[in-house]
């Protein structure tokens, strides 16, 4: 990294970090007056609402991560701009994408970071907030039942699963059968009394093993057991009749749960769209970076102007997110409805782009 790449990143930081922090508090003192009723109600303790408050604001902070971005690269380069630095690069011969190259490293950066959190911290924090806000502020209690009858679940590498009875919370199946299917055919057959999940896999206890012929339909040969490991990748979680929301889950998670969706036959569009979003919103962070240069230096180094254009261009770039998340739910491919902000605004990027250098 260049002397002067540090300089512009090091000028960049302090508006940004500013920016961020101060969307933070606007939203957690906003959590606080939404939601003032249900913490002051009988019986809330003070530690369970600081725990909903805190836990809830990553996701709140990846929100307007974006939005920081964009505020702090206004600052910045309308600085640079007032005080004639970004006019002395350009008179050394300096183009305008190399003086102000630090702000591509934040942006990649910050994008990649977001990405980070998106799969690491934010999907826990958000799992956590809601069982808060639901079973200790609500106190609505675990709606979520834990003893499952009947149950047919497609499972990984072709696995039928039909239990007749699952405790999720022991990990206990009763008369369960699983089939395989290779290229369509029946394979081996798992025919057990019970099964139960433990560290090393799936334990079945009082079984048969079925292999079928090439036919996939006549038995083959027939092994009895009184009790064997399997170690299947399923778990118990997994068989529970549940719909997680996307966004308390990492993009394997929420991945491998549309793959069981679409297996079972159950439409899944809307999940694959999440699915997108996940991968296209992070790098929003870079896209506004890129478009906010040129923005800053059309308003000529005017602070009011730049925020102005900045918060128009906010609005109008999340307007844009969620019409192309609108628009994938039906009419265009999920990939490209999640990535169409992220599209239509880099190209509006390079046009401002050109425009600036043009005039440089």
């Amino acid at each position: 990294m260049s002397i002067l790449n540090k300089y512009v990143l090091r000028k960049f930081i302090r508006p940004f970090l500013a920016s961020f922090a101060a969307l933070c508090c606007l939203i957690f003192v906003s959590q606080i007056f939404d939601r003032l009723d249900r913490f002051l109600a009988e019986g809330v303790i003070f530690h369970h609402v600081l725990g909903f408050l805190i836990s809830s604001m990553p996701y709140q902070a990846f929100q307007i991560l974006p939005v920081a971005c964009l505020l702090g690269t206004l600052f910045v380069v309308g600085n640079l701009s007032r005080s004639r630095e970004y006019i002395a690069g350009l008179a050394g011969g300096l183009p305008p994408e190399k003086f102000l190259g630090g702000l591509f490293l934040a942006g990649i950066f910050i994008s990649f970071l977001a990405l980070l959190a998106n799969e690491t911290i934010i999907p826990p924090s958000n799992r956590y907030s809601k069982t808060v806000f639901r079973e200790k502020i609500r106190k609505l209690g675990d709606w979520r039942p834990s003893v499952y009858k009947n149950l047919i679940v497609a499972g990984a590498d072709g696995r039928v699963w039909t239990i007749q009875i699952l405790n999720e919370s022991t990990g206990q199946l009763n008369r369960v059968v699983i089939d395989q299917l290779q290229e369509g055919r029946l394979s081996p057959q798992i025919d057990a009394e019970s099964a139960v999940w433990t560290s090393e896999g799936w334990k079945f206890n009082n079984g048969v093993i079925r292999t079928y012929k090439e036919d996939g339909l006549n038995i083959d040969h027939v092994r009895s057991f009184t009790e064997e490991v399997f170690n299947f990748s399923e778990k118990p979680s997994d068989f529970g009749i549940q719909e997680p929301q996307a966004e308390e889950m990492t993009y394997k998670n929420l991945r491998r749960h549309i793959h069981r969706m679409e297996a079972l036959g159950v439409p899944a569009r809307p999940l694959r769209v999440e699915l997108m979003m996940k991968l296209s919103y992070p790098f929003a962070c870079f896209v506004v970076v890129f478009i906010g240069i040129p923005l800053a230096l059309h308003g000529k180094g005017n602070p009011a102007l730049g925020i102005a254009a900045g918060l128009v261009l906010t609005l109008l770039y999340l307007g844009f997110m969620q019409f192309g998340k609108a628009m994938a739910q039906r009419l265009v491919p999920p990939w490209f409805g999640a990535w169409l902000g992220n599209i239509c605004f880099s190209l509006i990027g390079l046009f401002l782009w050109w425009r600036m250098r043009r005039a440089a």
